[in-house]
């Protein structure tokens, strides 16, 4: 065997080696997540994992966000853009811990529609956003299989060291009925 071939077969294994390492790895991690974020913002804490593993009942969380009017909203608050996001990705992240008890709904409640009616019926609390009189949404409406309904009015962005333990609270009340 000449030098060309046995460098052809060794790259041809290296190929077949570095494929197959990816697929058994793939399908041993997969659903694994790493927070590589310096503060953990995405790490449960315990509790959170202990209540997330016990749920016995489904509960539904209806995430409400005005994205179309967030844009307008970022000049006066910068950061609620970002804010916004930790708050959907901190609720996937329950829902994907859930092992299916959760069902999130992300739901935009435009100006005027029946979705911002029913977020105001829920008792989510609108702010102005422009001079049009449309209202801005950053609220969360938690239920059961059984009716029981809890509500965060507005994700307020001044207690987002606390969004974890607002959001376990409301799960676990809402779980043991």
């Amino acid at each position: 065997m000449n030098k060309t071939t046995a460098s052809i077969l060794g790259l041809v294994a290296v190929i077949v080696l570095f494929v197959s390492v990816n697929v058994v790895s793939g399908a041993l991690l997969r659903g694994a997540r790493v927070d590589l974020t310096e503060d953990k913002l995405f790490t449960l804490d315990q509790g959170t994992h202990n209540i997330l593993g016990e749920l016995e009942t489904p509960i539904v969380l209806r995430y409400y966000f005005s994205a179309g009017l967030v844009d307008e909203l970022a000049k006066s608050a910068p950061g609620l853009r970002d804010y916004s996001r930790r708050v959907r990705e901190l609720l996937e992240e329950y829902e994907a811990r859930s092992g299916g008890s959760i069902e999130l709904r992300v739901l935009d409640p435009e100006p005027f529609s029946e979705e911002e009616d029913r977020a105001v019926a829920a008792g989510l609390q609108g702010f102005p956003a422009n001079a049009a009189g449309e209202r801005f949404y950053l609220g969360l409406v938690a239920s059961n299989d059984i009716g029981e309904e809890e509500v965060i009015a507005f994700l307020n962005p001044t207690r987002e060291e606390f969004l974890e333990y607002d959001l376990t609270k409301i799960v676990h009340q809402l779980s043991v009925g």
